[in-house]
């Protein structure tokens, strides 16, 4: 018995040595989806490719996160919508239907009317990257939060001051043939109208499908009317330069204005060489906000090889905060994250203090508030033209 009993002491130390070489288990985790729904192919594939890798980047700043005693980690499902509506819907609906996901950045207000029913049905948390003004943003859909400047916030904050700034009084409007182009062009000659003591004059339009490469007829009709300016709207950096160079060979030596696009300088140039100076942005900033924004970019030409795409630094800032409310709110519940985001300011946004507005203008709090810059191509390279606080009633 005595013999039985000492190997059975032997068997369980054996066991217990076994149990203590093996390593302790880990916490479990579980995965928190967010979705990218944007162009990541095609002219404006460089808005939706910054949208990935600035998630990509607030992930690692993120790492492991805890909600009502669980632990997350981000997981980015990409999806290319070309920036077509029909495209998008399709992508909203395998995103929500098929791989669970209830948050998502949906780049694109020319998108919006189609899949606005879908997010107001199932309350999917947009996190809209995008212009246009109260058809996208208002008190019908609590769970879209634009984080980037409407594009009455824009035109409002600058186009006056602009105009004055670079002795514009013609302008004329050549932009993407889409509900965010008709949007648009409507508040240009409200800004215009409401400028015309000063002498300004809205000249004309050219509304022009996104996958046109060819302008030259419908730049003729705008110069035969003699702009100081010509307002690309939303239109993406290759069409933008594609216009500049055209307009350019036709003899234009007036400014280009983008007034709610993020436009990359390197390939403007690469496409209109000289011709892109000139050229405006009201979202580009030529010099740095803030250490966060200069650590973004270093970190950014490190991983990608490559210079910060322009809408970096806007998905890195919106996915921190996201992240931020829904660990206040305790839930991933998204109506009640949405209440939370509402009230919330964020101080660690890389353009500087950010918070929410658009009460007034919306009936919803739910217009992103920072810094804006103004920027104009020199020589090839942004320079700074204005910096003011983007605020929205």
């Amino acid at each position: 018995m005595e013999s039985i009993n000492r190997r059975n002491a032997v068997r369980s130390l054996a066991a217990a040595g076994v149990a203590a070489a093996l390593p302790m288990p880990a916490l479990a985790q579980e995965t928190f989806k967010i979705g990218n729904l944007s162009p990541l192919s095609g002219p404006a594939a460089a808005f939706g490719i910054g949208i990935n890798r600035g998630i990509e980047l607030a992930a690692e700043d993120i790492g492991v996160f805890e909600v009502a005693g669980k632990r997350y980690k981000i997981e980015m499902l990409p999806y290319d919508t070309s920036l077509d509506p029909g495209k998008t819907v399709a992508a909203l609906n395998r995103a929500v239907l098929n791989d669970n996901v209830r948050y998502g950045f949906i780049l694109g207000a020319a998108v919006h009317g189609a899949v606005l029913p879908i997010i107001r049905q199932t309350g999917f948390f947009d996190i809209f990257m995008g212009a246009a003004g109260k058809e996208v943003t208002n008190a019908e859909n609590p769970t879209v939060f634009r984080f980037m400047a409407s594009s009455d916030q824009l035109y409002y904050t600058f186009t006056p001051d602009i105009y004055r700034k670079l002795k514009i009084k013609r302008v004329a409007f050549m932009g993407p043939n889409n509900d965010l182009g008709r949007s648009d062009v409507k508040v240009l000659k409200d800004i215009a109208a409401g400028l015309k003591g000063e002498g300004v004059e809205f000249v004309g339009e050219e509304l022009v499908e996104l996958t046109s490469k060819d302008f030259q007829a419908a730049l003729l009709r705008l110069l035969a009317r003699n702009p100081d300016a010509i307002d690309t709207n939303a239109s993406p950096t290759g069409t933008v330069g594609l216009i500049a160079k055209q307009a350019r060979e036709l003899g234009y030596k007036g400014y280009f204005i983008s007034s709610t696009a993020v436009l990359e300088a390197k390939a403007l140039v690469n496409v209109a060489g000289k011709g892109a100076d000139g050229i405006v942005a009201y979202r580009i900033w030529s010099s740095s906000p803030s250490p966060l924004y200069d650590q973004i970019a270093d970190r950014h030409l490190k991983k990608y090889k490559e210079p910060t795409l322009g809408t970096v630094w806007e998905a890195y800032a919106a996915t921190r905060w996201v992240v931020e409310a829904i660990q206040k709110a305790g839930t991933f519940e998204t109506r009640k994250v949405a209440e939370v985001l509402a009230q919330s300011t964020f101080s660690s946004h890389p353009y500087g203090p950010a918070t929410w507005g658009g009460d007034k203008t919306y009936g919803a709090r739910r217009q992103i508030q920072t810094p804006l810059p103004a920027s104009i191509i020199k020589d090839g390279n942004w320079t700074p033209l204005d910096v003011r606080m983007g605020k929205l009633d």
